[in-house]
């Protein structure tokens, strides 16, 4: 299974964790990266409610290279009001998803990543959205226990 993890990180945290992950499952790293700075975390959550408010989709910078080819998309964020942050979304916009099986992982100091899987199942159509995971900290029976038991 060919595995793709996508991520945004504004602080770094999310990109240690995707960075452990690929660790673990050994699958190509692709960081979402925006036209956007979001400054500081009170500066990004005024942002993000604006975004949200507005429905806007801010415009992501780089492409996946054959992003068809991958079975597996582990996707990483940090949650913003209980959600996927806008960026993540636009990017998700960007590709044919169906057939997909999506891996969601967050780093939250408060929230889980509950409502912003139900954000990823309607925007992620056709595609298998897995429960989520909160990834603050890497556990590799956890990720395991979390793929099904499929590292590879």
């Amino acid at each position: 299974m060919k595995t793709l993890i996508a991520y945004y990180s504004r602080s770094g945290a999310t990109k240690k964790a995707a960075e452990g992950l690929q660790k673990i499952i050994n699958g190509d790293l692709f960081e979402i990266k925006g036209e956007k700075n979001y400054g500081n975390y009170l500066t990004a959550l005024g942002i993000a409610r604006k975004e949200f408010k507005n429905n806007e989709l801010p415009q992501v910078l780089d492409k996946v290279n054959d992003f068809d080819s991958y079975d597996r998309i582990m996707l990483g964020f940090p949650i913003w009001y209980s959600k996927c942050p806008q960026l993540v979304m636009s990017f998700i916009s960007q590709y044919n998803f169906s057939g997909k099986e999506v891996y969601p992982f967050c780093t939250s100091g408060t929230s889980g990543p509950e409502d912003a899987v139900k954000q990823l199942e309607k925007a992620c159509k056709g595609a298998n959205v897995h429960s989520g995971l909160r990834l603050n900290k890497l556990d590799e029976n956890k990720i395991k226990q979390w793929l099904g038991g499929d590292l590879e």
